[in-house]
């Protein structure tokens, strides 16, 4: 369980620095656009699509992360059960 953690965090950071990146890429973007350098539409539409594969990539992120919590609970609750299974069988054996 411990490398399923380690992999979603690994997936949160990876996220978080893709959206740092997005955002300052925008404001870069923006900040030119207000001081009157023109930026051609091809730059423009590069700008939204990059926000979009964010939108897209926060989206996917949420499921994986649903994913990995409903695994998460899955394999507590085997764990769970195979140590009740062993716990019974000993509790035979020593009777």
């Amino acid at each position: 369980m411990s490398r399923l953690q380690n992999a979603g965090e690994r997936l949160e950071n990876a996220l978080a620095a893709l959206e740092a990146a997005v955002e300052s890429r925008l404001a870069r973007s923006e900040a030119a656009i207000q001081s009157g350098v023109s930026e051609n539409a091809a730059a423009q539409a590069r700008s939204e699509e990059m926000r979009a594969q964010l939108d897209a990539l926060k989206h996917d992120y949420d499921v994986l992360a649903e994913a990995t919590e409903t695994v998460s609970q899955r394999l507590d609750g085997a764990v769970g059960q195979l140590r009740l299974v062993l716990s019974d069988e000993t509790e035979q054996k020593q009777a």
